[in-house]
């Protein structure tokens, strides 16, 4: 009946558009398939007329259930391409003429070069505040008397008792907490705002697991997809988006904090602490024992993650000025930041022409999100939900904007985590203002990545007379390259020996000075200051109390002591008055600019300073029973060993993760417990390297990234790699020479032990020979890991016929050919790490990466090495923008739906469970949006139906962590997008439809990570045919497949190939359309057969059909030997390529795009 409609409203509009009733519509044809239709156009701006293809997706749902795609034959003009984007997320549930007049309607819209005025808009003096309300005001307008309340607390007046003056405010700000709450948002009412009170504070949550973000990104940017991002506001008294936009930026008083949490909604106290700063480092905060005891034991509460303090920053600076520029502008929200970027003032004392912007940002796409100040122009718009909005904008898209100007950034490559621009004041600021990435959830959750860096600096600032020498100038002169500018700290000028200012008595923790009395008076309180013995002992301290008994000053100390070499005091020789005693110091205080001092200087200082940084793994206990502190509020730690410990981790681009977390504790109970509180990864260790301890690179430095994904794609379109892209190498060099490594690649600067085999960078596939090149260093008395040697496993490009030598090493002269993987570190003996609990295993439980014959990697006792898969960061990641992060949505988290769950608090729902307001314009837009998403929670997606006696196929029994698949493909266009999405969404109601045993096959939507990679798997095939035998015989219950979709899905086929189990080549009597490698050889997954209009759920039957087709042969199952089970990854790639040859078929223009995940 559907179908019969739809061909009835075809017929309609047709004749509707012949008659002339939509403008820039001049046909209606019929397509090439069944809910296809084609509309011509023609337009002024236009060069020709345009045939524009309208798809139904489902035209058994016609109209309601039914949703439209629109392409066109070739590259659209590009009024027509602004028509499909502006157009393609409005048509559902229309009928064919209400699509062809939305058509019509935005080909006049886009057509337009100049924008309407904007009317309706609400002006504050509608809306009454306390000092200037009307008494005479209505209640019933907002719907006061219909409001169900539910105070917290007895005491609380009911909202009757409001004052006139406060009700309208109240109801207005109750109902933009309403739209907030329609929009999928979760509101809190954490005080008794909004209930009784327009004073106070409020919180905005989503869960992690709705913003779309990837397991990799989450793990960089320390998220539990379980967790809440938090927005919380403090309103003074609460003013409406429109006397926001119409009173100066400084008379609107309202603040934010952004947080993570266990729960959707903070304490009261939570969420006022949230506002109080305790990272003064001045100020040390005191505690009460069991209030310390408490914050320890909450792992609920309200958390800082890794952007807090940039996006605080932005929320509270930038955006009302932010908002202003845009209502004034019409810009976009990249282009309002600029624009208030170059004023830097309030938007209201400017003209949009006193300054240049970049173009328009592309709209707004999230699932999640929209544009709730554009959408609602018109009519009123809510003050929480836009802010809400633009924080989880710039939270989603952080890595494509500089963390502290916040201006886009120029970059190809999308990196796991956020940096700066190259504006220095940017960069100043990311280094030593704590606008970077917090440092406290590292030190939480990996604590021993942090000892690594430190430890790695500590080695680098070491004095190096034998220091090897440099083809090319290489910074300072030491073994690290750069040493930090600008951060604007003091530390004690050690470098001269007569540069002391006092000399004393050290007498315990105290100190007696008794020279210079009247310049001691300078001293104060919480000041630092340095101590020179006379046997060369270095003690750093800091200032408790100074007293001034008769002619001395007494200073209380908190100490710290390191050794260095001073010169002998040339001074007069100090008398020690009578009845004193101790021993006689030089008194260094903290007063020298650090950037004063020469490069030896600068060394000396940071050795020094870094010597009394406390332990990693005491500064993690200190912050798990001070979960609102930042570290620098930490005794022991001064002003210069913050900032050099946040330079440290904050000029380390890479994205690295501790592998081994397991440290030496003496207990009779557990000998040994996990160092932080990050991720189980122990599944990621490479086995057999039992005495190193393990370090993952995520990602490199994006420079570096970025130039070695370009390298590998332009080497991929001239040499087949037949499976094996990449290969696998040591490299050992000096612990000095690590910290720079890290930050700057590996290079061949330095010629550090000859160059036998020609210039480059030398690797080994052997450990032991790499070992040897692997020199010890200076070790960081304050490290758990006590390092001793360090050592990296790279990923080169397999081109080994261009490099300048491979045997008896691998000589690599091209710097963009490599890339650190792994880093390996070997600790004092008695700290080296136990063996792992499955240390008896010889092999990876997870999927391994395949390695090519002859070239594998040998680990310390010369056994080849099993590299695990998540050794290879995912390319997606890599050269896709955040558009492809948002894309990673697993199927689970793109059909969440908006509505309330149980852990709701009962007032919330009952101030926001309903909404009587009718007077509010609402978007055609968000309508629509509205219809969609009601329309996925009112059908559920069920379990599939299984029926055990019909089927011996168990669904979601598939351990995914076995299976060897091919890395992420690239992320496609908007259009592929929505496309797949779409797919998914059929499918996922189709299976939870029919009977597993009718269906044939299985997809486990949850274990979708990927839109654009799929894992399906065949099942219930008769048992009487060949197949049904092979699989009942060898006790195999389905076929699991890879199905890749191109970036240009559904215009481009999808790639298919077996994972397991293998099949018999066609020569040994096999068949089924499978070829020797795997890949499904059908001309329907070919250009020559494909149509756009196919869906997933016919391609599935297809290729069910044709493993038991008897033409030529059906599917035959090859037998089942130990370690052949599984296809090899690789392997169906060349196999589909020579099919498609030998069939004449067209390859997609796309393919290897598509199979390797790199242009």
């Amino acid at each position: 009946m559907a179908l019969k409609r739809f061909k009835a409203d075809v017929v309609t509009a047709r004749q509707k558009v012949t008659g002339g009733g939509l403008t820039g519509v001049l046909d209606v044809k019929d397509g090439i398939s069944d809910g296809e239709i084609v509309l011509v156009l023609h337009h002024p701006e236009l060069p020709r007329k345009v045939r524009l293809h309208i798809l139904a997706q489902d035209t058994s749902e016609y109209p309601d259930g039914n949703m439209f795609m629109l392409y066109t034959e070739d590259d659209p003009p590009a009024l027509i391409d602004k028509l499909i984007k502006n157009t393609a997320d409005y048509l559902v549930g229309l009928t064919v003429y209400e699509v062809a007049s939305e058509i019509s309607k935005q080909m006049k819209l886009v057509g337009d070069t100049t924008e309407d005025q904007d009317e309706g808009d609400v002006s504050a003096d509608d809306f009454c505040f306390p000092h200037e309300a009307d008494d005479d005001y209505d209640d019933e307008l907002f719907g006061l008397k219909e409001r169900s309340f539910r105070p917290k607390d007895p005491t609380v007046a009911e909202p009757q008792s409001l004052s006139p003056t406060d009700k309208p405010l109240l109801s207005r700000l109750q109902r933009d907490l309403r739209r907030v709450h329609n929009a999928g948002f979760k509101v809190g009412l954490v005080t008794n705002f909004a209930q009784t009170s327009v004073s106070g504070i409020v919180s905005i949550s989503i869960r992690v697991e709705r913003l779309g973000l990837s397991e990799e990104v989450l793990e960089a940017w320390d998220l539990d997809s379980r967790e809440y991002i938090v927005l919380l506001l403090r309103f003074d008294t609460y003013r409406p988006f429109e006397a926001v936009i119409e009173k100066p930026v400084s008379s609107v008083s309202v603040n934010y904090r952004i947080r993570k949490c266990k729960k959707y909604k903070p304490s009261e106290k939570e969420a006022r602490e949230a506002f109080v700063d305790t990272a003064n480092p001045g100020v040390k905060q005191t505690y009460d024992d069991d209030e310390q005891t408490i914050q320890a034991l909450d792992t609920e509460g309200l958390q800082k993650f890794f952007i807090s303090n940039s996006l605080d920053q932005f929320l509270n600076e930038g955006f009302v000025p932010i908002i202003k520029a845009r209502e004034k502008t019409g810009y976009g929200w990249d282009q309002a930041n600029e624009y208030y970027q170059n004023l830097g003032t309030d938007p209201d004392d400017h003209s949009p022409d006193d300054v240049a912007t970049p173009d328009d940002a592309k709209p707004e796409r999230h699932p999640v999100l929209g544009d709730h100040l554009q959408e609602a122009r018109g009519g009123a718009r809510s003050f929480p939900l836009v802010a809400m909005q633009f924080a989880m904008r710039y939270l989603i898209r952080c890595t494509e904007y500089c963390l502290r100007c916040h201006r886009k950034l120029e970059a190809e490559f999308e990196a796991l985590q956020p940096y700066v621009c190259d504006n220095p004041l940017c960069l100043f600021q990311y280094m030593s203002m704590g606008f970077g990435p917090s440092i406290e959830p590292i030190i939480l959750n990996e604590p021993y990545v942090v000892d690594l860096l430190v430890s790695l600096c500590y080695a680098a600032v070491q004095n190096n007379p034998a220091a090897p020498r440099a083809l090319v100038s290489v910074g300072c002169g030491l073994p690290i390259r750069s040493l930090p500018v600008g951060l604007r700290f003091n530390v004690p000028n050690l470098s001269n020996a007569t540069g002391y200012r006092w000399r004393g008595l050290l007498q315990g923790d105290k100190l007696v000075l008794c020279e210079n009395i009247d310049d001691v008076r300078q001293l104060s309180k919480y000041q630092w200051i340095a101590l020179a013995t006379a046997a060369n002992v270095v003690r750093h301290a800091r200032v408790q109390e100074v007293h001034f008994p008769s002619s001395t000053a007494v200073l209380s100390l908190n100490l710290a002591q390191s050794y260095i070499t001073l010169p002998a005091d040339s001074a007069t020789p100090f008398q020690v008055p009578n009845g004193f005693g101790g021993d006689v110091v030089r008194v260094f205080p903290y007063d020298t600019d650090f950037d004063m001092l020469d490069d030896s200087g600068k060394a000396l200082a940071m050795r020094q300073i870094l010597e009394n940084v406390p332990p990693i793994l005491q500064m993690e206990s200190w912050l798990t029973s001070h979960p609102q502190c930042s570290f620098k509020s930490m005794d022991g730690v001064s002003p210069a060993a913050a900032s050099i410990l946040q330079w440290i981790v904050s000029s380390n681009r890479s994205c690295i993760y501790q592998v081994d977390r397991q440290r030496y504790q003496p207990s009779s109970e557990n000998m040994y417990q996990p160092a932080g509180k990050g991720r189980d990864r122990q599944h990621q260790r490479i086995l057999g390297m039992d005495s190193w301890v393990q370090f993952r690179f995520a990602q490199g430095s994006p420079e570096k990234e970025r130039q070695f994904t370009r390298a590998l794609q332009d080497i991929a379109r001239r040499k087949d790699f037949k499976g094996h892209p990449t290969i696998f190498a040591w490299h050992g060099s000096s612990l000095a020479n690590w910290h720079s490594i890290l930050r700057t690649g590996l290079d061949f600067k330095v010629v550090a032990c000859g160059r036998a085999f020609g210039h480059g960078v030398y690797f080994s596939p052997d450990f032991n020979t790499s070992l040897g090149y692997a020199h010890s260093g200076v070790v960081w008395p304050n490290s758990d890991l006590q390092i001793t040697q360090c050592m990296s496993l790279n990923e080169i490009i397999n081109v080994p016929e261009e490099f300048v030598s491979t045997s008896p090493h691998y000589v690599v002269n091209q710097l963009d050919w490599q890339q650190c993987r792994y880093l390996f570190v070997r600790p004092r003996a008695d700290l080296r790490q136990p063996p792992a609990p499955h240390g008896t295993n010889s092999t990876l439980s997870g999927p391994t990466r395949s390695q090519e014959r002859g070239r594998e990697v040998k680990g310390e006792r010369r056994a080849l090495l099993q590299i695990p898969l998540a050794a290879i960061p995912s390319r997606m990641i890599q050269t896709a923008g955040t558009d492809a992060v948002i894309s990673n949505l697993s199927a689970k988290r793109a059909r969440d739906s908006p509505e309330l769950s149980e852990d709701e608090d009962a007032e919330d729902v009952a101030l926001l469970g309903s909404d009587t307001e009718t007077d509010e314009p609402v978007s055609q837009r968000h309508k629509r949006m509205s219809l969609r998403q009601s329309d996925r929670g009112s059908r559920g997606l069920e379990s599939p139906v299984h029926d055990q006696q019909q089927t011996t196929f168990i669904p979601g029994t598939l351990d995914f962590s076995t299976l060897q698949r091919l890395p992420p493909p690239l992320a496609g266009n908007e259009a592929a997008i929505k496309a797949l999405s779409r797919e998914v969404k059929s499918l996922q109601s189709v299976q939870s439809k029919t009977p597993l045993h009718e269906l044939g096959w299985f997809i486990d939507f949850d274990k979708i990570e990927n839109l654009f990679q799929w894992i399906v798997e065949l099942h219930s095939f008769d048992p009487s045919t060949d197949l049904g035998k092979d699989m009942k015989k060898a006790n195999i219950n389905s076929l699991v497949f890879e199905i890749r979709f191109p970036k240009s899905f559904p215009f481009n086929p999808p790639f298919v190939r077996a994972i397991r189990p293998k099949f018999l080549g066609f020569l040994q009597g096999g068949g089924g359309h499978v070829t020797v490698g795997g890949a499904m050889c059908m001309e329907l997954l070919t250009s020559s057969g494909w149509s756009p209009a196919n869906t997933m759920e016919s391609v599935l039957m297809q290729i069910r059909m044709a493993l038991l087709s008897d033409n030529p042969r059906p599917a035959r199952l090859a037998p089942v030997h130990r370690g052949a089970h599984d296809y090899g990854i690789g392997e169906a790639i060349d196999a589909f390529r020579r099919a498609a040859t030998t069939h004449d078929w067209k390859i997609p223009t796309d393919f290897y795009e598509t199979a390797w995940g790199v242009q």
